[in-house]
Parts: C-alpha cells; sequence; structure tokens
C-alpha cells in the first residue's frame, strides 16, 4: 500500500505542474490574445472570447480518436505506461507554451506588436493534446492504484490537488505583466519539459 501511495503522490506532482501551466488558458493566453495577436480576418476581428472555445473543439474532435489509439496500442501490447503518458502530456504543454515563445520572437523580428493567430491556435492545440495524456490517464491510475480503503479518499485528493493547481495558475499569471510576455512563456515552456526530463 504505501508503494502504491507513492507512486500516487508522484502522479500529484506531475498533475500539478501540468495543470499550472494548462489553467493559464482563461488568464495569460486570453490577454496574449487580446493584446498581442492580430485577430483579423479581412475585414472581421475575431473576438478575444472565441479562443476560449478552441480546447472544447479540440477535445470533441481528439477525445475519440486518442481514445482507439489507446486501445489499438494496448491490443497490440504496445500501450505505453501511465508515467510516460504522462511525461508526453507534460512535453506537450511545452511544447504549446513553446510556439507562443515563437509567436513573441515574430512579435520583436518584425517590430509590430502583434503576432499571427496561427501561433495561439498551436498553443491551445497542443495544451489540448497534453490533457488528453494526462487527465483522463492520471484519474484512471489512481483509481486503480489506490488502496479500496482509501479509493474515495485518494480521489478527494485527486481533486484537491487540482484546486491547488489552479491557484499556483493564478500566482504565476500575477506575474506575467512585470516579467515580460517572453519571460513567461519561455518558462512557462520550460518547466514542464524540465520536470518530465528529471
Amino acid at each position: 500500500e504505501r508503494d502504491r501511495l507513492r507512486v500516487i503522490f508522484v502522479i500529484f506532482t506531475f498533475v500539478v505542474i501540468f495543470w499550472a501551466t494548462f489553467e493559464q488558458a482563461g488568464g495569460l493566453l486570453n490577454l496574449f490574445a487580446e493584446k498581442y495577436t492580430d485577430r483579423s480576418v479581412g475585414t472581421f476581428t475575431v473576438p478575444t472570447g472565441w479562443f476560449q472555445s478552441l480546447n472544447p473543439l479540440f477535445i470533441v474532435l481528439l477525445g475519440i480518436p486518442f481514445s482507439m489509439l489507446w486501445s489499438k496500442l494496448g491490443e497490440r501490447g504496445k500501450n505505453p505506461a501511465t508515467p510516460v503518458k504522462m511525461y508526453l502530456g507534460l512535453a506537450q504543454v511545452a511544447l504549446g507554451f513553446m510556439f507562443l515563445v515563437v509567436a513573441v520572437f515574430e512579435m520583436q523580428r518584425t517590430g509590430d506588436m502583434k503576432s499571427g493567430m496561427i501561433w495561439l491556435v498551436l498553443g491551445y492545440l497542443f495544451h489540448t493534446t497534453g490533457e488528453l495524456c494526462i487527465s483522463p490517464v492520471g484519474l484512471s491510475m489512481v483509481t486503480k492504484l489506490a488502496p479500496l480503503r482509501l479509493g474515495s479518499l485518494m480521489m478527494g485528493v485527486w481533486f484537491m490537488i487540482n484546486f491547488f493547481a489552479n491557484w499556483i495558475a493564478g500566482v504565476i499569471g500575477s506575474f506575467a505583466e512585470s516579467l515580460g510576455e517572453l519571460a513567461i512563456f519561455g518558462g512557462l515552456a520550460a518547466t514542464p519539459f524540465i520536470f518530465a526530463v528529471v
């Protein structure tokens, strides 16, 4: 039981790092879309709030293919272990922020205060694929690993961990203005990747 609980708490560490970066979607990414993204499509300006629909859209479009992928890999005995899926999720959220770093470099190179929408869309896409690797897999592993008598408690702790990660996300977001876009997105890109490698 102790070994199983240790594994669960290691998973919780992955989850905190992931959600603390992923949940920048409602704050930092929204501000980036508003202030620094060229949202013009011809004469139409895409409302900032519409970017918030990208994650649910990608979940709907990619949820079934991801579940089919895990099933097919499972049938062939090649389904990655849960820690590998966690690593993939962290790497993908890091890659999503790397696209935003590229957007900031594009702004600096051109001297324009706006970057292309494609970078933000790619950021949301890779954040979503990371979510599809971590969220259902982690929740499933907690239910499998938790000792029967502690199952309900561990599920409660899982959601408490999500609360803690969202609080950290708010703390990170509060530093955005003082640090600048390149520093904050660079840090958010590096943190999950470095943690996953370690």
